[in-house]
């Protein structure tokens, strides 16, 4: 009679050891399955219908998990990420002149120098937009020279094309020219006497 008052309370952890010992013994199933980022997990739930399930008895997991964890890795077939080499983005920007510079050039003359990440060849090259309109065929050249520019505030904008399709622009900037006179005056050459 003293060893039922011993058990009696012990009597609901005793079937919860004997159950868990129980279905311990049976065998277990791991999960795997990967993303698609190419990363590999493992899991005691199927999380996707293309899980591969690895039955395992307790005595394979018991010994070293990461090890058992390994030989389930080493058992999945390969899988290979190849990586794609990030595109590079193309960009052109305009040196000189400078955003609301003001130039004082009496024969109007606006120098412009820009730069790019891409090469220009035949197939990519550049073209200058002064006020909304471009300037002169597009070229290989960053620099460009504009001569007799009536004073006042125009927009400077340097586009890459190729094939005829604007692929990059630079930031559109205003220069601002000052003149003392729309027509230049040209000193007249030195006579020899």
């Amino acid at each position: 009679m003293k060893l039922s008052r011993f058990f009696k309370p012990l009597g609901p952890v005793l079937i919860t050891l004997i159950w868990t010992a129980a279905s311990s013994a049976q065998a277990s199933t791991i999960y795997s399955w990967t993303d698609e980022n190419g990363v590999v997990h493992f899991t005691d739930q199927p999380q996707t219908p293309d899980a591969t399930a690895y039955p395992l008895s307790v005595t394979e997991v018991s010994g070293n998990i990461e090890q058992t964890a390994d030989t389930i890795a080493a058992q999945t077939t390969d899988v290979t990420v190849v990586e794609e080499p990030a595109k590079t983005i193309t960009t052109v920007s305009l040196v000189s002149p400078m955003h609301e510079q003001t130039i004082r050039n009496n024969e109007g003359i606006i120098n412009i120098h820009a730069v790019t990440n891409s090469k220009l060849n035949n197939q990519t090259q550049a073209q200058l937009v002064l006020d909304g309109i471009v300037k002169g065929d597009p070229q290989t050249e960053l620099t460009w020279t504009l001569d007799n520019v009536d004073r006042g505030s125009h927009q400077l904008q340097i586009q890459l094309v190729k094939g005829g399709k604007v692929i990059a622009s630079s930031d559109s900037i205003t220069v601002y020219l000052h003149r003392a006179t729309v027509k230049a005056n040209k000193p007249k050459p030195v006579q020899p006497r």
